[in-house]
Order: structure tokens, then C-alpha cells, then sequence
């Protein structure tokens, strides 16, 4: 009786620890399977103007190139920094971080722009 007690046992670990393993590496494939494109978004306000300038980067291929030109000259001349996000929004785009651009000049620096780091599944 002993035994078969002991075998029952060793057979409900065992069984409980693969089945863990398992569930483990289907959620690992998923992450892995997750893929994204960056964009990263320079928006300075231009001189005397209540108006954006907008630079975006999507990548060094010609075609990442191209697309970030013409977003660039889509957003260029907007007015506000949230009619840029709706738009990028729009492209499935989801903002990840944002960030202060700063400039020093003779000593004296400060934020003369905004960079919004933003990323789409592929």
C-alpha cells in the first residue's frame, strides 16, 4: 500500500511541474513572436510661430526613409502637440515614452523641443 501511495506521489509532482514548464514557454513564444516598429518623433515649435515642425524617424532603409518624410511633412505645421498623437494614433502607432529635447548654447541650456518614442506592431 505503501507503495502505491508513493508512486501516486511521484507521479502528481512530476506531472505538475511539466505542466508549468509548459505554460511558461507558450507565454515566452508569445512574447517573442511580438514584434514592433519605433518611431521617433522631434517636435520643435518654430520661430515666431505658433506652428510645429515635426521630424520623424522610422529607420535607415530607404523605404523607413521615405514613410518618415512623409509623415514629417504631414504633421510639419500643426498647431498642437496632441493632433500629432491622434494622427500617429490613427497609423496604429501607441506612444511609449516621452522625452525633453534639450539644447545648450553659450552656457545657458534649456528644452527647445519634444520627442515622443512611439511603436507599432509589425
Amino acid at each position: 500500500m505503501k507503495f502505491i501511495l508513493t508512486l501516486v506521489l511521484l507521479t502528481t509532482i512530476s506531472l505538475a511541474g511539466f505542466s508549468q514548464e509548459t505554460k511558461k514557454a507558450i507565454i515566452e513564444n508569445r512574447i517573442q513572436d511580438t514584434k514592433y516598429a519605433y518611431a521617433y518623433i522631434l517636435i520643435q515649435g518654430k520661430f515666431l510661430s505658433k506652428r510645429l515642425k515635426v521630424d520623424v524617424d522610422l529607420g535607415d532603409s530607404p523605404e523607413q526613409v521615405k514613410e518618415g518624410r512623409q509623415y514629417s511633412e504631414m504633421l510639419t505645421n500643426k498647431k498642437s502637440y496632441a493632433a500629432i498623437l491622434n494622427y500617429m494614433v490613427e497609423n496604429q502607432y501607441e506612444l511609449v515614452q516621452t522625452l525633453d529635447y534639450t539644447d545648450t548654447y553659450s552656457g545657458s541650456g534649456g528644452t527647445s523641443g519634444i520627442v515622443f518614442i512611439m511603436r507599432r506592431k509589425v
